[in-house]
């Protein structure tokens, strides 16, 4: 953590947007820490933060929409995903972007799943990323104020966003056996 710490107080905005693409809540934490002590302008900062994380949503959605391998069908099947199901998740995506799109912006450790979802569901990119651009902007505002307000707590919330993140993935695994068991069954 401290390395990134340090890489953001060197290079400020040219390292800030890579690492917001790749893990935007815990740095726009600590960059509203370093706001706080005039490393980081909180307007530019924030623009920077929303920005990369626009351009990690892209990636995963363009994978999701054209990404389509065998490897994903075989693993979707084995899982018990048919194509008929598919095509009812296809359907509620449809049905409901911005609930899909925004819960699976919020819910920490499952969202990339939600986003490559709505890819390969096929949601029309504009209204994909007008959803992703109003979740991640109220987000990181979020973020950003708990980072002004709380910063020097920075590894402490870090851990729970881990706990957060750890125990969405174990309920997210846990109905992907219950699905693939009763499929079996």
């Amino acid at each position: 953590m401290e390395y990134i710490l340090y890489l953001l107080m060197q290079y400020k905005y040219i390292i800030l947007l890579p690492l917001a693409v790749v893990e935007g809540p815990i740095i726009a934490i600590i960059v509203g820490l370093l706001c706080t002590r005039g490393f980081f302008n909180p307007f530019y900062a924030y623009v920077v933060i929303v920005f990369g994380d626009l351009i990690g949503d892209s990636l995963v959605y363009i994978l999701g929409r054209w990404g389509k391998s065998k490897f994903f069908h075989n693993l979707s099947n084995w899982f018990g995903f048919t194509d008929l199901k598919m095509e009812r998740v296809r359907i509620f995506f449809e049905a409901n972007p911005n609930k899909t799109i925004s819960l699976s912006k919020i819910i920490l450790g499952v969202g990339v799943a939600g986003i490559f979802m709505a890819g390969n569901v096929k949601i029309p990119y504009n209204k994909f990323i007008g959803i992703c651009l109003v979740t991640s902007a109220l987000q990181y505002i979020i973020y950003i104020g708990i980072g002004l307000l709380f910063g020097n707590a920075y590894l402490q919330i870090n851990q729970y966003l881990n706990y957060f993140a750890s125990v969405s993935i174990l309920m997210v695994m846990a109905i992907l056996l219950f699905f693939f068991i009763k499929s079996k069954l």
